[in-house]
């Protein structure tokens, strides 16, 4: 369990001062990583002896061995595929490795139980269900993969468009406004287009939900509404297969809680494939 994880658990059981402190290094975790013990207490407004207090509550042993974990998270955040490689390089059989996705991939999904339990899916469940405008998806690089699969998904219930952060996204995003929804994926290696948008147009008064992979990805700062999805993969790449099936449960709920609205988009989507005949007839007995 990492810093974020361990704060988050322990947090209403906090002081006054020491849960100052948690929100403090919650909103900072990238300067909290490099400074003393006594410079953070003076950044977060509270006495030295709060600090030294703080982590050992939180399970470390100390502030350093909590800092030291920090770094570590924070240094893998922006590792390039290529760097991930592990083990003494050994060559393994293709079954071998493709049996460690499937396997990852499985341990990947059962960990989303408890984000689909959480308060933050109902929340974002109460925002897809009553949103009375658009929804945009926002995701690029190695993002844009599951943020296309993300806005195929809830087309379904909603209007939604994909949009890429590097591709005239201000012109397209600039009408949005406080009835629509933005959701941001941002996974490492995090695109800072992306953060800009997210922080653009909360000042805006729009609604912006971050799906990422990190409790301290710099998107989850600076958010409305942070999801964190497990991606751990077995081999170079992360498995984006949490966000597949994040976009199900989506539409799943959708279609109950908007069953109007999503079985007349279906028809309407249907009579207009029919028209442009983009599916070949049923065979003649």
């Amino acid at each position: 369990m990492d810093l974020m994880h361990h704060i988050a658990e322990k947090l209403p059981t906090l002081g006054a001062a020491e849960q100052r402190l948690a929100e403090f290094v919650r909103a900072n975790p990238h300067s909290v990583a490099f400074v003393s013990a006594r410079t953070l207490a003076a950044q977060a407004g509270v006495s030295p002896a709060t600090v030294v207090r703080f982590f050992p509550r939180l399970g470390y042993a100390s502030y350093a061995e909590a800092q030291q974990q920090l770094q570590t998270t924070l240094a893998g955040q922006y590792e390039a595929p290529g760097q991930r490689l592990t083990g003494d390089g050994a060559p393994r059989g293709a079954l071998s490795v493709a049996q460690q996705a499937l396997e990852q991939d499985m341990r990947n999904l059962q960990a989303m139980t408890p984000l689909l339990q959480s308060p933050g899916f109902a929340q974002l469940l109460t925002w897809l269900s009553t949103c009375q405008g658009r929804v945009a998806v926002v995701g690029g690089r190695y993002s844009r993969g599951p943020a296309q699969l993300l806005a195929n998904q809830l087309a379904v219930a909603l209007p939604t468009e994909l949009v890429d952060p590097e591709q005239s996204a201000s012109e397209r995003l600039q009408d949005y406004g406080e009835n629509d929804l933005v959701l941001c994926l941002s996974v490492r290696r995090y695109l800072r287009s992306t953060l800009e948008i997210a922080r653009w147009l909360r000042t805006r008064g729009v609604p912006v939900v971050a799906f990422t992979d990190d409790a301290l990805a710099p998107i989850a700062l600076h958010c409305d509404l942070p999801l964190v999805l497990p991606t751990q993969g077995a081999a170079l790449f992360d498995s984006y297969t949490a966000f597949t099936a994040l976009g199900n449960a989506l539409v799943g709920e959708l279609s109950l809680s908007r069953r109007t609205t999503v079985t007349a988009r279906a028809q309407a989507r249907e009579q207009l494939d029919a028209q442009l005949g983009l599916y070949p007839g049923k065979p003649r007995s």
